[in-house]
């Protein structure tokens, strides 16, 4: 049984004796003992099942076999290195197909914009979006990069934060002035509530009280399975909203939502950019976790 050897590093280095003329000399340049050399070559002889070289104490020749074989070994390193080449350019062009997914409305976080601009720098990147409202399996998805809101679970992906959120009870001064201010989320149940039913748990509301995430049953009033429209629902009058502010933040700014229980809300929640740790491999989605890293709105 032949002993195992890297033919490639015995090709590059019996095509240096080759020019070199003699061990000796390789072994000088590559600082590495002449029996190393040797073995080398004799590596390759029995590999090939022929003699390469004619050896005297005072010079070497090629034999025939050995002429044949160092073209053909030229040959091989010649393309080995044109691989190498290609890979690397392809390594620095960024081109190529990635599926991004995030919460349903959540464009107002500022990502779509910066990915967008992205799209325009490099049009051999092409983008596909999924819009959803419910934990997307990225590996059974086939997902390259997730916007995720809230804390996240220890996992083999790597998560960098982006920015913040926060998550509010909202009204119109018009439903609010016919209905009244509940003074506490129980008091919902006695509220027009306009649900987003894309959400996980849509009739049930979160609020905290204390240090303590509580859990409110409500009745949908109204409901779609879009945010926007449910934001659009609250400011026309129809009830109370439970939305993030990238779905109400131009409403409260105009005045056309106020907030309501606020001693009840959360903290901001986390919003972060998650993808595969072996990312770097990928030099599509280098780029584009870099470019929305760099132009991140709450930087």
């Amino acid at each position: 049984m032949k002993r195992k050897i890297d033919l490639l590093k015995a090709m590059k280095t019996f095509v240096l004796v080759s020019e070199k003329g003699s061990f000796s000399a390789v072994s000088r340049e590559l600082n590495i003992v002449a029996s190393a050399i040797s073995r080398q070559v004799s590596d390759l002889e029995e590999h090939f099942s022929c003699q390469l070289l004619y050896r005297t104490t005072r010079a070497m020749q090629l034999t025939a076999e050995g002429s044949y074989y160092l073209g053909q070994f030229k040959d091989v390193l010649g393309r080995m290195e044109n691989l190498e080449n290609v890979a690397h350019e392809r390594q620095q062009k960024v081109a190529g197909h990635l599926r991004i997914s995030a919460p349903r409305g959540s464009a107002g976080l500022g990502f779509f914009k910066a990915a967008s601009d992205f799209m325009k720098q490099h049009p051999q990147v092409k983008i596909s979006w999924l819009f959803v409202n419910r934990f997307v399996n990225m590996v059974e998805e086939g997902v390259d990069l997730a916007i995720r809101v809230g804390e996240l679970a220890d996992s083999s992906f790597i998560a960098r934060r982006y920015g913040h959120l926060k998550v509010n009870f909202v009204a119109s001064e018009h439903y609010l002035t016919q209905q009244g201010s509940p003074e506490h989320p129980k008091e919902l149940l006695k509220h027009q509530c306009i649900v987003d039913s894309s959400n996980r748990l849509p009739g049930r509301w979160r609020y905290r009280e204390g240090n303590k995430e509580e859990l409110v049953a409500i009745h949908a009033f109204v409901e779609a399975n879009d945010g926007d429209i449910v934001a659009r629902l609250a400011a026309d009058g129809h009830g109370i909203a439970y939305l993030p502010t990238f779905l109400t933040q131009a409403y409260l700014d105009s005045g056309l939502l106020v907030p309501v229980l606020q001693d009840y809300e959360f903290d901001s929640a986390p919003v972060s950019l998650v993808y595969p740790a072996n990312r770097l491999a990928n030099t599509a989605l280098n780029a584009l976790v870099d470019h929305l890293l760099e132009h991140k709105a709450d930087k």
